[in-house]
């Protein structure tokens, strides 16, 4: 009878059909006592104990008893449930609901937690309009966005109701038209020491900006199709841009100089970075708001421009805190990603308002010169911002590649990346590794990495290395992701700039490719044994990787749209050029090493000194990632066969499918032994 979801009269057919139909005493007994109330299901008879007992916890006196903490929870559990469905128990709800926010306003009470944690449950599924009709009035929306350690859990709770706002675009509207809960919300997220509340206030305030975002921007007038009951009219935009007590807020808490005295250096500065995070994201939804000036706030703080002028150019004393620097930087990266997919209607694909803004302000050369380490160099400064420069120049390159391209960049790119990862064996094998700028490597468009004889990728070892180069040598050697994985199949096929770009930058990776195969034809060798060595697990798995990169590659042998002199010749050596990747690996010299390897055994866990502990999770990692690398091998290979059955690969399909039939762990032999392994 623990099962509530079963009627009394289901429970009594079902116990009389065990009995070949016919009534039972016992089970007629039951039923008559279940139906009159007599005996009820524990769960509910639990719940409305529960629900008793929390009630006469907070009406005990005196006021200032301490609430029982594993009473509420076990009410956040269960009560939420139990108090759904039936008119009564709606109204029960509601009842406790009432109780719960009376006794927020108990100021003796030593922790009002536990009742915030079980009123934010039994809010769970409202509407903005029945938290409305609860007490819009009544709620203290702007007291309980009160910044402060001791206001954590009241502002858990208003953030909650709030948040109700954010599904309709109305309702967001209407919460725009509450001034001072407007005001207590940006400052709450600007202000609070707690992060997660932080979080939370920027997470509503985002949404409640979405849902109320018209589709031609917030400062043009709605067409008149639109309805104007139901559709976004911008009034949160409104009120957060053009209310000059929210929108002065901003410069208030972020202003270190002429900001509010309330505030210490180090609360600002956190204030700062909160706004920097949360800017790029508005931007991406309407770009000229952050434009938008308010000429009585920014005269009284001493800016103009708006507020990304003030986050972007003014707010950051960059020049003596180093931290900030690193995270306004981190500001123009996040900025560049965000704003480079808008439409920009009239301007050429290759650029967009974010980096023309940064371009413009000199902030896009400033942050290369960090990376490109011109002029005096101060070492601390470089420890801090290097990683963030070398981001912005990743983010740029794969970005905007065209744009790239056609300046002086990628000169002085690979000039910086020849230096940088020109390292002895000893270093890149046991040091650590320069993955800041094999990220700006792997960004780069790969056709900014030819010719072979002046490219940073020659710098790359394969036999005394760690998994960032052989990761950077997968990311090369693959080419382009595949468009129709992930893009709908007509904007994959329309997309004739995007066709171009992939076919460029498939041809420069099967170039790159042959090229380096032909620097160092040991390549293949030492990557057999990379992914041979279980010892070394992240080594063997990142070997795996790029053996199954070359295997899926997206290659183009030819490039129609690309000038012969734009694209070197591929090298002139003995080596043989295939045009796929698969038939790469059947060709000199990988055939030697890599199909041998593949068809091998897995290592087993036996041939471990020690025999237990994570050894036998990293042989069954690698294991896995073996048989999908053969996997991917056997698909890519049935293509080529059709394309080419002349070609004779039947042979070599049937002994790749017996060994995918065995199974990743197989090993004819040793079952005995796994099992015993197993139970070490």
């Amino acid at each position: 009878y623990h099962n509530t979801t079963c009627t009394l009269e289901q429970i009594h057919r079902r116990h009389n059909n065990i009995h070949g139909g016919k009534a039972c005493t016992w089970s007629t007994n039951i039923y008559e006592r279940l139906e009159s109330g007599a005996w009820r299901p524990r769960t509910v008879t639990m719940a409305e104990s529960i629900y008793d007992r929390v009630l006469t916890n907070i009406q005990t006196d005196p006021p200032t008893t301490a609430l029982d903490p594993r009473l509420f929870e076990e009410a956040t559990v269960l009560l939420p449930q139990y108090l759904a469905g039936t008119p009564d128990r709606l109204e029960k709800r509601q009842l406790l609901m009432r109780y719960l926010a009376a006794d927020l306003t108990n100021n003796g009470r030593s922790d009002h937690a536990p009742a915030v944690g079980l009123l934010i449950k039994l809010f769970d599924g409202w509407t903005w309009q029945q938290v409305c009709d609860f007490g819009t009035s009544s709620i203290p929306y702007k007291d309980g966005l009160e910044a402060g350690e001791h206001m954590v859990c009241f502002n858990r709770l208003m953030l909650c109701l709030l948040s109700k706002a954010t599904l309709r675009a109305p309702d967001a509207a209407h919460a725009a038209s509450m001034l001072d809960t407007m005001q207590a919300l940006v400052r709450l997220w600007l202000c609070t020491p707690d992060t997660g509340i932080a979080t939370a206030a920027a997470d509503v305030l985002y949404r409640l900006m979405k849902i109320d975002l018209p589709i031609e921007g917030y400062q043009q007038p709605p067409p008149s199709w639109r309805s104007v009951t139901t559709g976004a009219q911008g009034w949160v935009w409104k009120r957060v841009f053009e209310d000059g007590g929210v929108y002065n807020v901003f410069f208030e808490c972020c202003s270190l100089k002429l900001g509010t005295n309330t505030l210490s250096k180090s609360q600002k500065t956190i204030a700062q970075a909160r706004l920097m995070e949360w800017l790029p994201k508005i931007a991406a939804l309407d770009w000229h708001a952050l434009r938008t000036t308010h000429k009585d706030v920014e005269d009284t703080y001493r800016v103009t421009g708006g507020l990304l002028d003030f986050a972007a150019l003014h707010m950051v004393d960059f020049r003596d805190d180093v931290l900030m620097y690193k995270c306004l930087i981190d500001f123009y990266a996040e900025l560049l990603g965000t704003t480079a997919k808008l439409d920009t209607r009239t301007m050429a694909q290759d650029d967009s308002l974010g980096l023309q803004y940064l371009i413009m302000h000199g902030l896009h050369a400033r942050t290369a010169a960090i990376y490109f380490q011109v002029g005096p160099v101060d070492p601390v400064e470089t420890m801090f911002l290097y990683g963030s420069a070398a981001n912005y120049i990743s983010v740029y390159a794969s970005e905007f590649p065209t744009h790239f391209l056609t300046g002086q960049m990628p000169g002085q790119v690979n000039k910086r990346l020849r230096q940088t990862l020109d390292l002895t064996p000893g270093k890149w094998a046991h040091a650590d590794s320069p993955k800041s700028d094999l990220h700006v490597l792997v960004s780069l468009p790969r056709g900014a990495l030819l010719p072979f004889t002046t490219s940073p990728v020659a710098l790359l070892p394969s036999k005394s290395t760690n998994p960032d180069v052989l990761n950077s040598l997968a990311t090369l050697f693959h080419g382009p992701e595949d468009k129709s994985l992930t893009l709908p199949m007509t904007l994959a096929m329309t997309s004739i700039t995007a066709q171009d770009e992939d076919a460029a930058e498939g041809a420069a990776a099967r170039n790159l490719y042959f090229h380096y195969l032909a620097a160092n034809p040991r390549f293949w060798q030492d990557i057999a044994a990379h992914a041979d060595t279980v010892a070394l697990g992240d080594l063997a798995l990142s070997a795996l990787h790029c053996l199954k990169a070359v295997i899926t590659s997206n290659w183009y042998p030819t490039h129609k749209r690309t000038a012969p002199d734009n694209l070197p010749s591929l090298p002139s050596s003995l080596i043989a050029t295939p045009e796929t990747g698969v038939q790469a690996i059947l060709a000199p010299p990988a055939l030697e090493y890599t199909l041998p390897y593949l068809l091998k055994p897995a290592p087993s866990f036996s041939n471990l000194v020690g025999g237990r502990g994570d050894a036998a999770s990293t042989t069954y990692k690698i294991a896995m990632a073996k048989y999908e690398v053969l996997r991917a091998f056997y698909r890519r290979l049935v293509e080529v066969a059709e394309r080419s059955p002349e070609e004779g690969y039947d042979d070599i399909l049937r002994k790749v499918g017996t060994k995918l039939a065995e199974g990743p762990m197989s090993r004819e032999g040793e079952v005995g032994g796994w099992v015993e392994t197993m139970e070490l």
